[in-house]
């Protein structure tokens, strides 16, 4: 996993964007929690949770390794 999670490190980190949207992410999933809304925050953290996934495939897939 550690692997992995450095190829999405790697991708995110170093992007301003990235570091932008995840902050707004995760502001906003602070929020619907806090609202008590289960449904909501439950998608938004199975969205959130699954994020790094397409990144992760497309820096194996340049690398070479999918």
């Amino acid at each position: 996993m550690e692997r992995y999670r450095h190829l999405w490190l790697r991708e995110t980190v170093l992007s301003e964007e990235a570091l932008t949207r995840k902050h707004q992410e995760h502001a906003e999933l602070v929020e619907v929690i806090l609202a008590r809304d289960t449904e909501r925050a439950t998608e938004m953290t199975r969205e959130h949770l699954m994020t790094p996934v397409p990144i992760i495939t497309e820096a194996m897939r340049q690398q070479g390794l999918a």
